[in-house]
């Protein structure tokens, strides 16, 4: 990258009130996971990943993009590191609030998986239905019982009466990931489901407007992803990859397809733990899920129109 290039993530303040680029997107990290069923992290991953973002061009070369052209608003930490659940929840929903508010595309960097409860509770006030895209090898409907985890956000969000259960698209199932119990569920809520086989078969693109045609009838849509849905050799720095898991070329044709819908207004990436990561594979993987979702955006903003054969510079065939 060319030290000449304007700095793509601007933090709050002076520096962002003086940057004339136009405004792409919110940055907002979401610091919290003490509710991660195994000990996790994951609250320090936001910093590692901005840095890890900076190791990456702003040029799109494949989609002719060049995101130096806007600046994405960094508005720091929701500082729910150290807190309780409820004041946790709270903290981040009020920043989520905020990053809505500037009414641009919002990207929140995790913390566990349980800070997509309160990020998609934010996004739902603004919003008449929301509908979730989900991508990760588990369901994360494990039982209330004994309060929030990682493994509980999308029952929360539907036992709450946030999200309509048939509003929510999962995508990268695992055929060992889960209990029973828990398809069982999803089965009677009616929630989509999508397998690690039918990526394979179907294909990300083709899984990526299913999902939302499935949402059709949603006015904005949440991407939720959780960055064990990589196969472990790609996402080490995570409690709960597992063997078999997507290609990160398959999570970025996913992404890119999902964020090509004007309707997808926010996302998150969740569940990097800073302190397992190896060589800093899963902090670029992260990074690169973050660049290539702005890219997409950034490409609806403009009105570019992609070649048929390459998409988001990953080649469908």
């Amino acid at each position: 990258m060319s030290d000449e290039s304007p700095p793509l993530f601007v933090q709050a303040g002076r520096q962002a009130q003086s940057d004339s680029r136009p405004q792409l997107a919110t940055l907002l990290g979401a610091d919290f996971s003490a509710r991660s069923i195994t000990p996790s992290h994951g609250d320090q991953a936001p910093n590692v990943v901005r840095s890890a973002l900076n190791r990456f061009a702003t040029w799109d070369a494949h989609e002719h993009v060049d995101l130096a052209q806007w600046n994405v608003h960094d508005i720091g930490d929701s500082g729910a590191i150290r807190m309780t659940w409820d004041s946790a929840f709270e903290a981040i929903r009020h920043l989520a609030d905020r990053a809505w508010d500037m009414g641009k595309f919002v990207v929140a960097l995790g913390g566990d998986h349980s800070v997509s409860w309160p990020l998609i509770a934010a996004a739902t006030g603004h919003a008449a239905r929301t509908g979730i895209i989900q991508l990760d090898v588990h369901h994360d409907v494990r039982e209330l019982d004994h309060g929030a985890s990682n493994g509980t956000p999308i029952r929360g969000l539907i036992e709450q009466g946030l999200v309509r259960s048939s509003d929510i698209v999962q995508i990268g199932i695992h055929p060992f990931g889960n209990k029973r119990a828990y398809t069982d569920y999803c089965d009677s809520q009616g929630i989509t489901r999508y397998s690690l086989s039918d990526v394979n078969e179907l294909g990300p693109v083709s899984i990526a407007t299913a999902a939302h045609q499935k949402l059709a009838s949603c006015d904005r849509i949440y991407l939720t992803v959780d960055i064990d849905v990589l196969d472990r050799a790609f996402a080490p720095g995570t409690v709960a990859a597992l063997p078999g898991g997507l290609t990160p070329r398959e999570l970025m044709l996913l992404v890119t397809n999902i964020c090509d819908d004007a309707r997808v207004m926010a996302m998150d990436v969740v569940e990097f733990d800073p302190s397992r990561d190896v060589s800093d594979i899963t902090a670029y993987n992260v990074a690169l899920t973050v660049v290539t979702a702005l890219s997409a955006v950034a490409r609806r903003a403009t009105g570019i129109q992609r070649t048929d054969d390459v998409v988001g510079g990953w080649r469908t065939s």
